[in-house]
This record gives C-alpha cells, sequence and structure tokens, in this order.
C-alpha cells in the first residue's frame, strides 16, 4: 500500500502529461506494473495465494494475503537464486549468456488444504513454504533429473511430484519416498495426475504413441544448435491417451473407460468429484464438431455421459466442475447461441439452464476465470452489462435470485473462498491495469508513480456496419491528442488498424491495457505520435455469441476481413481521416489478418507490419486448424482460400515481415516461406528476425527495436 499513498500524494504538478520514448515505456520495470496472477483460496480458512511482482518486473514471486489479518506477505524472492547443477543451455553457451532472457519466475503453486503451506517447482527442483511467511522456502530436491507438478496431499504430510516420466510420493515427516506410476511401454509417457480430495488415490493420464516431433534450430550460440519439441499439424491424429486410478501407496491401477469414443480424442484433464469417487472429463470427437463430459466412477472405471452437443462448425471450449456434494455438475454450452450455465444431476436427471439471455459466460483468452459452485450459488464473469465488461454475479444452481456482486464498470473477475465469505477479485477499468481486491479492499497497487505521468490516449468506444452483411462490429478509437471525431472542419488524419490475436480472444474492452498490455501500450504510443488507432473485435472474437464466433468456418480471412473493411468505410464516413494515409498491423492472428489485408484489399492500407504471422494453415497445429478448416486432406480449397501465401502476388504497398526465430507457436518457416515468395514475386517488403525470441517478444531491448522499426515503417509512408 506505500506505493498507492504515495501516488495519492503527489502533487498535482507531477501529473502534468508526458510523452516518452520508446526506451523509456518498454525498459523494466514498466510503468504499469504486473498485474497479479493465479489466484487461489485454500479449500479451509482463509489464505489467498497468487503470483506478483510489485515492482514491475516480469519475474512473478509468491505472496500470500490473509483477509481476517490484512495482511500482505511475500514468500519467495527467487529472482537471483542460480543453480550451477541446472543451468539452462542458453546460461552454458558463452555467446548466448550474453543476452539473457528476464527470467518468468514461478509457473504455478499447490497449496495444502488447510492453506499453511504451498509447494511449487522452479528451477527443475521442489521447494516447500509456510503460507504465514515465517521460514523461508524450503528446498525439497537438488537433482539434476527435473522434478515438476508438485503436489501436497490433502494433510499437507506427503508431497507428490514428477519425474522421470513417473509420478513420486515422498514422506514430509519420515522421508520415505515410493514410486506410485509405473509406465513402462516406449510408445507412452505420463500426462497430468493428481490427488483424490480425501489423499487415498491419484488418478494420471497416460499418453499414447509418438507425437510429431519438429525442430526448433537455435542460430545465437557458439555453434547451430536444434532441439525437438511435440508439436501436431494440420492433417495429423488426434492424440491417443488413457486414464488410469491408483492407491496413493502405489498399487494395480484402475483403467478407466475412455466414454462412447474411444482413447483417440481431444480431453481436458479430469476433475475429481469433493467426495473422491468420480471424475468428470470433457473429450472433444476426433472431428472436432462434437464434445462429451463423462462421468467416470473412480473405483469400476465405468464411464457415463451427461452431457453431448453437436456444433456443424466446431464444439467450443467450455468450463465446467463439480457441485459441492458430488451429486451434480454443471458446465457451459452456447447451444442457445449464447453461451450460458447449465446444471445436471449426476445419477440421471433434466438438464436446467440456469442463465439466458443474448450475452455470454465466457472463460476470456488470458484473462477469465471458470464459473465455481460455492454453497448454494454459481458464481460467474459475464457480458451481460455490455461485451466491453465483464460483471461478477451469482445465482442459485436452480435460476433463481439472480445477483450482481461487482459494482466497478470494467472488468470483474472473482475468485471465491470455500466458505463463500470472501471473494477476491482481478478489477480493472480505462485508468487502471488489473489488481486484486478481496471484499472491495485493495490488495495490490501494481502501476508504479510514473504511470500517472504518461500521457495515455482517450478511448472511445464505437460500431459500424461490417461490409459483409452489415452486422455492427464493436470498436474502439484511440484518439491522438487534438482530435476529435466529431471534428470534420480539421486537416484529415493517418490512421493505424490494429488486428488482435488469436482469433478467438477480445480486445474491445472497458480496460486499460486490453487484453495484452504491450501492445496496447505501442497503440498509445502510435496515438500519440498522431494516428488514430482502431482496435476492432472482428468476426471469430468471444463474447458475442455462437455465430460470430463460428462465421469464420472454412473461411479465414474472408468476413473477418469483411469487418475490418466496415471499419475502413467507418473511418472514411467521419470525414477527417486521410484514406491515402492508412495503415495496419497485428501479432499472431492478428499478424495473419494484415497480411491478408494487404494482399486480398491491397489498395486499402498504405503500409503493414504483420508480426508472427500464420501465412500457411498446413502449418499450424492441428486443433486449433481443423476446428476452423477440417483437415487439409477433406477440404484443401478451405486452406487454400485462407492463407495468405496464395495471395502474395497482389501486394502493392510496402509489408514488414516480424518474426522470432525460436518461435514454437507459428514456426519461423512461416515467415521464410512467404519471404522467398515475395523476393521471387519482386514486391516491396522488409524483414526483421528476432534470434532468441519466442512468439511473444519478451527482452526489453527486443521490444524496443521491433516497436522502434514498426513506428519508423509505418511513419515513412503515413506521416
Amino acid at each position: 500500500m506505500t506505493r498507492l499513498l504515495a501516488w495519492l500524494l503527489l502533487p498535482v504538478a507531477a501529473f502534468a502529461a508526458e510523452t516518452w520514448s520508446l526506451e523509456k515505456l518498454f525498459t523494466r520495470p514498466f510503468a504499469w506494473g504486473t498485474s497479479p496472477s493465479e489466484v487461489t483460496w485454500s479449500k479451509q480458512g482463509h489464505t489467498l495465494l497468487f503470483l506478483w511482482n510489485a515492482e514491475g518486473n516480469r519475474f512473478k514471486d509468491l505472496y500470500a494475503y490473509r483477509p481476517q489479518q490484512l495482511k500482505l506477505v511475500q514468500l519467495t524472492n527467487l529472482e537471483l537464486v542460480r543453480d550451477e547443477l541446472n543451468l539452462t543451455d542458453a546460461e552454458k553457451d558463452a555467446r548466448r549468456k550474453q543476452y539473457p532472457m528476464p527470467p518468468e519466475g514461478i509457473a504455478e503453486f499447490h497449496m495444502s488444504r488447510d492453506g499453511g503451506h504451498v509447494a511449487f517447482a522452479y528451477q527443475g527442483d521442489i521447494y516447500i513454504a509456510a503460507t504465514d511467511g515465517s521460514t523461508a522456502p524450503f528446498r525439497l530436491t537438488k537433482t539434476k533429473a527435473a522434478e515438476s507438478a508438485p503436489q501436497l496431499s490433502p494433510d499437507a504430510g506427503k508431497i507428490a511430484y514428477q519425474r522421470d516420466g513417473q509420478v513420486f510420493v515422498q514422506d514430509l515427516k519420515g522421508g520415505q519416498l515410493w514410486q506410485v506410476t509405473d509406465i513402462e511401454e516406449k510408445n507412452q509417457s505420463l500426462g497430468v495426475a493428481a490427488w483424490s480430495p480425501d489423499g487415498t488415490h491419484f488418478f494420471y493420464t497416460v499418453k499414447i504413441g509418438s507425437l510429431r516431433q519438429l525442430v526448433l534450430p537455435n542460430y545465437s550460440g557458439r555453434v547451430v544448435t536444434a532441439r525437438n519439441f511435440d508439436r501436431s499439424l494440420a492433417g495429423d491424429d488426434a492424440p491417443e491417451s488413457k486414464i488410469y486410478v491408483v492407491s496413493a501407496e502405489g498399487a494395480k491401477p484402475v483403467e478407466l473407460q475412455p466414454g462412447p469414443w474411444g482413447t483417440k480424442t481431444y480431453a481436458d484433464p479430469p476433475r475429481w468429484s469433493p467426495d473422491s469417487k468420480s471424475l468428470l472429463r470433457r473429450v472433444v470427437h476426433p472431428d472436432l464438431k462434437k464434445q462429451q463430459l463423462l462421468v467416470l466412477d473412480a473405483s469400476t472405471g465405468k464411464a457415463r455421459v451427461v452431457f453431448e452437443q453437436a456444433d456443424a462448425a466446431w464444439a467450443n471450449a467450455i468450463s465446467f466442475g463439480w457441485s459441492p456434494d458430488s451429486r451434480s455438475v454443471f458446465y457451459t454450452s452456447d447451444q442457445d447461441g449464447w453461451e450460458h450455465l447449465y446444471t445436471v444431476v449426476v445419477q440421471g436427471g433434466k438438464t436446467l439452464q440456469v442463465t439466458r439471455g443474448a450475452w455470454e459466460i465466457h472463460k476470456d483468452v488470458l484473462l477469465g476465470r471458470d464459473p465455481q459452485w460455492v454453497r448454494d450459488y454459481l458464481y460467474y464473469s459475464s457480458t451481460e452489462a455490455g461485451t466491453g465488461e465483464r460483471q461478477f454475479y451469482r445465482v442459485h444452481p436452480d435460476g433463481s435470485e439472480k445477483q450482481r456482486v461487482s459494482k466497478r464498470e470494467g472488468l470483474n473477475f472473482g475468485v471465491v473462498s470455500e466458505d463463500g465469505e470472501y471473494i477476491a477479485t482481478l478489477e480493472a477499468d480505462l485508468q487502471s491495469p488489473l489488481d486484486l481486491y478481496v471484499n472491495g479492499r485493495r490488495v495490490t497497487t501494481s502501476p508504479r508513480t510514473e504511470f500517472a505521468r504518461y500521457r495515455w490516449p482517450e478511448t472511445r468506444f464505437v460500431g459500424f456496419p461490417s461490409r459483409r452483411d452489415h452486422k455492427n462490429v464493436a470498436a474502439k478509437i484511440l484518439l491522438p491528442p487534438g482530435y476529435r471525431p466529431e471534428d470534420r472542419n480539421r486537416k484529415p488524419w493517418p490512421a493505424v488498424f490494429f488486428i488482435h490475436g488469436s482469433g478467438y480472444a477480445t480486445s474491445v474492452l472497458k480496460q486499460w491495457g486490453s487484453y495484452q498490455d504491450l501492445r496496447y501500450v505501442f497503440n498509445c504510443y502510435l496515438a500519440n505520435k498522431g494516428y488514430v488507432v482502431l482496435d476492432l473485435d472482428y468476426r471469430g472474437s468471444s463474447g458475442y455469441g455462437r455465430e460470430w464466433r463460428t462465421d469464420v468456418y472454412l473461411r479465414m480471412g474472408g468476413p473477418d476481413l469483411e469487418d475490418v473493411l466496415g471499419g475502413v468505410d467507418y473511418l472514411r464516413s467521419l470525414g477527417n481521416i486521410d484514406m491515402r494515409r492508412i495503415g495496419i498491423w497485428g501479432v499472431s492472428y492478428g499478424g495473419f489478418m494484415t497480411n491478408m489485408a494487404m494482399f486480398l484489399s491491397p489498395d486499402t492500407f498504405r503500409a503493414g507490419a504483420g508480426w508472427a504471422a500464420v501465412n500457411d494453415w498446413e502449418n499450424y497445429n492441428a486443433f486449433y486448424t481443423e476446428q476452423r478448416l477440417m483437415k487439409p486432406q477433406q477440404n484443401p480449397e478451405a486452406y487454400r482460400r485462407s492463407s495468405p501465401i496464395y495471395f502474395s502476388g497482389l501486394l502493392k504497398n510496402p509489408l514488414l515481415v516480424v518474426h522470432g526465430i525460436v518461435d514454437n507457436n507459428v514456426m519461423f518457416q512461416d515467415a521464410v516461406e512467404l519471404t522467398e515468395k515475395l523476393i521471387q514475386e519482386g514486391k516491396d517488403f522488409s524483414e526483421i528476425y528476432y534470434p532468441e525470441e519466442s512468439h511473444g517478444f519478451v527482452r526489453d531491448e527486443t521490444l524496443i527495436d521491433s516497436f522502434r522499426r514498426t513506428a519508423e515503417w509505418l511513419g515513412r509512408r503515413l506521416q
């Protein structure tokens, strides 16, 4: 709270708006800070744990908060910990270690039921810490072999973790260590595992068969190295897996039935029922058009289908979970056109739709939380107050007495303590990044004091008809200083379109930072340089219903591109935009859309910058791509009309190709293939590749360089 008080006590003169260089904006610690994540309550009591960096750096440490004492404690301080036994490949290389990647910190943790202790893995070893902060974290293992996925037993007397592809359990009092699983077949490997709530059993999944291996070269070291990693490609078969239940003491496991569709499905990790008798598992058919929820009997292995949905396009991701008494389950479904809550009795009963309306309950990419069933309420965040907001609600499982719990305009994602007494919320609005509150009391203050001094541009929310079918497209505009959309009598302004990534994300939000803060900050920088920046939720974006989600089926870069072109028509209608000076940029799916726009509407955009773009969908992973385009063997034409590589010959205006060489999501291959084709076609383009970066750029120097090159690229053509 000290920083918050210092911020509030600053004199008014200190808040005079400033414009900053890219170096100041993107050199850590960032002015907007690092928002908390992985917010988790203990099963008993009121211990709240989360990951955070209080200074605005990347490294996330573990924090604990106890609302009764209003006490916030930092439990770990591991950023400077170095272990010669477990150096990374980059740390071992004399050249690569000169350009270190800022460490990410702790990624996940597991808390004891009573909230007294927490276990986590760091740099391949296991640590245990008391959540009151009374002692330093205890390092349980120090081995060359990597340990991962630690889980404390419900009574906190034992700990389980994975090592060498098996599950081990260690008694924390006597020190005894034993192996629980025995996966021997060469074509089998351990997936996920978890204690039963009563501590007597584990479930674990086993992956069957060898997955496709792709090569990821690194050119930065003394010699070129390459590592193989698991990665499917469009057209590959669905993965095969089995699920077992085994005694925590180690014994012959019980194999659970896979369900009607067999072992080759796409499946989410199962979830134990509170009474430890059953597991709930979601499986998706290999054709990706059907999904089921299975209740698996932990003792007999028998499977029963409690929910099934088919979709002519593709089965959407859902949330699901148990009632506190283990008698019912809840799930979300967009079967009525909007994603809503449903419940069903496990032993057979009528499905009940709990919520209704032209709005959605959705787990937003990077931000959202699954609904929770706590006592006699289901808690969830939804778009009922508007697609640009996420408000937090509760409702009885029979659909009665729905109440809005949150009060603040903007984004509100809640996590409820097991007894319902406390609600932890991550909250943000147009002026503030996400921060943590408990029952309305602020727990974290992530922005630094200088955050208030930067001239963050004003945001206007607008809508316009798509060029495709005149459906409304939600958008927001970042206004440069001195610009007003309603003023038609000023000199025309240049404009830049930003196209958000992932295809299914949501960017038009009443939240500082949108869905990705680094890209939002760069858009603010562009606005302060005199560009009108338009950011839209094109077709496929989440929160707008099933029809909007699936309108890109069999044609990515078609209907969604026409939504973008509807934005061009909207800017023209304002009468104060120079239509000869419009640019476009985006990352990932946004990079793909940028390239499609530059190729298929070649006279519209004066310049474009496509970052980490998919240029040939046959190069991308099977699950995402086949949802939208089927398999390439089934519908090669859908791949052809959806892939920029086939339309590059139409390019008329300058295009900047930006990519990380060690990108393990959209492979560097996509940039290389497009580059070679543009060379052969004699097109006006340039490229910049970052040897140590993956899909989302991390290092300060990379961010500064890539944003500078993009700003200069646009500036030479638009200013």
